[in-house]
């Protein structure tokens, strides 16, 4: 058999994928938050043979089904907690009965501390406000509510109705300040600071940045009980608390949750889910994300298409991880078949990539800082405006931004976080972007960064606020200066909070032109019709480079729904390797590639990216 040919039969089965019974690469979320009066007879339409055309037409991994959403109501009979009256018949058992005969694993959508109906009825158990009334809605983490209704609901998940695991909402985005006396005492006895009867209501408040953190501690602690006590009765049902452990929730895991998983914002998902995304692999464990199929709009809600979910999706299973979308239940928790007949092309598309993409990771190229100190200071600043959550998204824009203008620019982005830089593991990255900032680094972040340009690498100081506080405020143009065995450069313009906004052609290439005098990278794109992710990607030690294409409408919240996103045409890719490949292919079509090798590398030329594609590089 010649190279060629035995390369094409490895191709034809490579990275095989032995699904187990716990993968959660391709899913569907169904949810409705039930409620009395507005959702009468829940289960009077739910019919087994929905669910078996659901499960044969999407062939999932998994199902997640509403329990209970934040009204605190479950929509299914239940011994411990709050059922909505009038349920016909048992949906949960339904639902159940045939995932199981289907092989389809069924998780739970349930709320956590957002629950107004336990707030409602233990009102000494609700998050007390600043202005001392009660919350209507928020639980206190360290309160009664796991122990009395969390815990003993997701037993009898797991237990009587035979789940495979439970997706927590309004959980650690839903977690509050509380200045219940109880907490308040805690803490000074706890840190030895006293208030003095001043509440730390703001950031302008003495200790607010204390008394948040530990709140969180607080949330982490919370987060970590239920978790442990559900897997000490039920050591292989799956817990995982929505958005814990990514952007939205800053720091290292702390509880043995199972995946790490969030709902992307349903304006722009593919801004969403590249910024999520990355903060979710930083993390080490199985992940995926899930967007919506729908968007909202003044009187109701309205359908994307198909290829909409595939290039929101594309985004996500590049990188590794797994994708699921949400297409809500019927008021009286019935499936939305229409919807679901509509996009079940979604389904072949997903299923054709997975051994290309699950379980993969995107190698080191350009890492982005995601500084926690700074993101916690500035959700401070946020709750100025009356957001009281402890975990918010403020700041985000800078980020999310930079990371989208490095990737609609074609660069293989990460992101690290001070943990990680701290900890040494910025090794391997060519460069470090540094975000612009507010306030300065922690000294032992700023030091690790010095530390790492002195071995070799490059920082890059991007914004003039990050310029001025590191002693560049004269600095007009972009300039790089070597220190040590690398290089610290400064970009004095932000550029990525308005990209959120008002997308420049001129900003992402004045960034990336800059940046590649700063470093090579390993993939480089030289050239496409058309905006072009990249991911420089390896799974089972195969590299692979992952294409997704960024064109369409996204960014514009009037363009709701679109059925035609333009190709990327006449892709050039460098990709630079220690030898001349054997062979390069395009999945999943299967497309041998011709490629010019040079110079130590394997430039090829890929004619047409519809929506996702994998260049696979037999080494």
């Amino acid at each position: 058999m010649s190279v060629i040919l035995a390369i094409a039969a490895t191709v034809a089965g490579m990275c095989s994928f032995n699904a187990s019974a716990q993968d959660r690469y391709f899913g569907l979320h169904f949810d409705f938050h039930a409620s009395p009066g507005r959702c009468p007879a829940i289960g009077s339409t739910l019919s087994e043979d929905d669910i078996a055309e659901i499960c044969n037409m999407y062939k999932p991994d998994f199902i997640q089904v509403d329990s209970k959403g934040h009204p605190g109501w479950s929509s299914y009979p239940t011994e411990y907690g709050d059922e909505v009256p009038g349920i016909v018949g048992n949906p949960m058992e339904t639902w159940r009965k045939v995932t199981r005969e289907k092989g389809v694993q069924l998780y739970a959508h349930h709320s956590g501390i957002f629950d107004a109906v336990y707030c409602q009825k233990h009102p000494e158990e609700a998050v007390k406000k600043a202005d001392g009334s009660r919350s209507a809605e928020y639980a206190r983490t360290n309160g009664s509510y796991a122990d009395e209704k969390l815990i003993p609901q997701i037993k009898e998940l797991a237990g009587r109705y035979g789940l495979d695991g439970i997706w927590v909402d309004g959980d650690c985005w839903g977690a509050q300040m509380d200045f219940d006396p109880s907490t308040v005492a805690a803490f000074e006895k706890e840190t030895g600071i006293n208030l003095g009867g001043v509440m730390p209501v703001n950031a302008d408040a003495p200790y607010y940045m204390e008394y948040a953190n530990y709140l969180r501690g607080l949330y982490r602690a919370y987060l970590k009980h239920y978790t442990d006590a559900v897997h000490a009765e039920y050591p292989d049902f799956k817990v995982i608390s929505n958005w814990a452990y990514t952007e939205h929730m800053a720091g290292p895991v702390s509880a043995d949750n199972d995946c790490i998983s969030g709902d992307l914002d349903w304006r722009n998902s593919i801004m969403w889910g590249r910024y999520s995304g990355r903060s979710a692999v930083m993390q080490g464990k199985p992940w995926d994300m899930m967007a919506w199929s729908f968007r909202n709009v003044p009187g109701g809600m309205v359908t994307k298409s198909p290829v909409q979910l595939m290039q929101e999706g594309a985004s996500i299973i590049s990188l590794g991880g797994g994708f699921q979308f949400y297409v809500p239940q019927d008021a009286n928790g019935a499936p939305n078949m229409k919807a679901l007949r509509y996009l079940a092309p979604v389904a072949g598309f997903f299923h054709s990539r997975r051994e290309w993409t699950f379980g993969g990771r995107p190698r080191k190229q350009v890492a982005v800082l995601m500084e926690t100190e700074q993101r916690l200071a500035e959700q401070g600043e946020w709750s100025r405006d009356g957001n009281t959550g402890i975990y918010t998204r403020a700041g985000y824009d800078r980020l999310m931004g930079l990371v989208s203008i490095l990737c609609d620019a074609g660069h293989s982005v990460s992101l690290i976080s001070e943990r990680e830089l701290e900890n040494g593991e910025a090794s391997g990255y060519p460069v470090i972007i540094v975000p612009n900032l507010y306030q300065k680094l922690q000294d032992s972040s700023w030091d690790a960064l010095m530390a790492y340009v002195e071995a070799g690498g490059s920082v890059l100081l991007t914004g003039p606020q990050t310029c001025r506080m590191y002693g560049y405020e004269s600095v007009g143009k972009p300039e790089s200066y070597g220190k040590g065995k690398g290089c610290l450069a400064v970009y004095p313009w932000e550029r990525s909070s308005s990209y959120m906004s008002q997308r420049k052609f001129e900003d992402r290439k004045s960034l990336s032109d800059f940046l590649l005098t700063v470093y090579d990278p390993e993939v480089r794109l030289v050239s496409a019709e058309g905006l072009l992710e990249i991911v420089d990607f390896e799974k089972d030690g195969q590299l692979m480079v992952q294409l997704v294409n960024c064109n369409g409408n996204h960014y514009d919240e009037k363009s709701l729904t679109e059925d035609f996103i333009p190709p990327v045409l006449d892709v050039v890719l460098r990709i630079r390797l220690d030898r001349r490949p054997k062979a390069i292919f395009q999945q999943p079509d299967g497309k041998k590639l011709e490629f010019r090798w040079s110079g130590g590398c394997a430039e090829v030329a890929v004619p047409r990216v519809d929506i996702h594609s994998t260049i696979v590089v037999f080494r």
